[in-house]
């Protein structure tokens, strides 16, 4: 039965319903929670770094693909909603600061990857040279998993018009010293996301280059104003830094049990372990009527 009061409940995928440590594909008890979410009459969001290409494959391998299903992608740099729905943003990088971009990446010691647009199928490039462990094994599975892949010998010999993103893996104080040269060199034009890589034991970490405009707090916020949501009626879950933005813009916020102690300590709530299906309590709670309550800032239990 629908309610009267509807929340936009935006939720992250890897980390928060997926436990891709160990699952590639999205678990009963998951879906049957974002179900009774709808079914309560709220808007479920996923709001997610993966690309169209990567995030299809994943919910037609669960069963799961829900045609209405409203999406934040990339990190912001895609949304789509809208009854039918519809692409409402499109955030790309441009061609100098492509090049720019892989340039910074090797000086670094990096291995860039970009991420092609979305009318070039969301192509992943990458060089053909040597990769750390972390970075290879993401590059196999998504290989496996999504396709999509084109190795070059050189990425700046691409005839670069425009891309989604330009992303690595790496150590992390490789990813921080990567993280400010950017912010030097292309002042204010990109937003780098790092968040913490679920592979690695924690010691590597993602720098991922968008448009300066692509966010997840604000593709939820866009989201919430195409279905007359009010922030307060907003509820947010998710796991990495990458979620802070969309905590930010959230009335109600929820880490999980597996997120790095200062992503707890921006939630107003939190919730068990991927692994303990977290984020399926909270949401069979939401479903239920039963949460949110009062948040309790600096990430007390709810």
């Amino acid at each position: 039965m629908a309610t009267a009061h509807p929340l936009l409940v935006a939720v992250d995928v890897d980390g928060t319903l997926l436990n891709t440590e160990f699952d590639d594909v999205l678990a009963e008890r998951e879906i049957l929670a974002m179900d009774a979410v709808r079914e309560a009459g709220h808007v479920l969001v996923l709001a997610t770094g993966r690309n169209t290409n990567s995030l299809r494959r994943l919910l037609e391998k669960s069963g799961w693909d829900p045609p209405d299903l409203p999406l934040v992608l990339l990190n912001g740099a895609l949304v789509f909603g809208g009854t039918p729905r519809q692409r409402l943003a499109y955030h790309t990088l441009a061609g100098q600061e492509i090049r720019q971009l892989i340039a910074l990446f090797r000086e670094h010691g990096t291995v860039p990857m970009v991420y092609d647009t979305e009318e070039n199928d969301g192509v992943l490039h990458h060089e053909t040279r040597e990769v750390n462990d972390v970075l290879g094994r993401y590059l196999t599975t998504r290989r496996r998993n999504v396709g999509a892949i084109h190795p070059v010998p050189d990425l700046l010999a691409l005839d670069w018009r425009e891309a989604l993103e330009v992303g690595t893996i790496d150590v992390k104080e490789r990813i921080m010293a990567l993280t400010e040269a950017i912010g030097r060199e292309l002042d204010g034009k990109i937003r780098v996301v790092n968040t913490r890589s679920l592979l690695g034991e924690g010691k590597y970490y993602w720098a991922e280059a968008f448009h300066r405009e692509g966010d997840k707090g604000q593709g939820v916020t866009q989201l919430a104003e195409i279905y007359g949501i009010a922030r307060n009626d907003i509820v947010a879950l998710g796991d990495n830094y990458n979620d802070l933005g969309m905590f930010a813009a959230a009335g109600v916020s929820v880490a999980m049990g597996n997120s790095p102690d200062e992503v707890k300590a921006a939630a107003g709530h939190l919730t068990g372990h991927v692994a303990d299906g977290g984020a399926a309590v909270i949401l069979q709670d939401i479903a239920a009527n039963r949460f949110p309550g009062p948040a309790q800032p600096g990430g007390a239990p709810s």
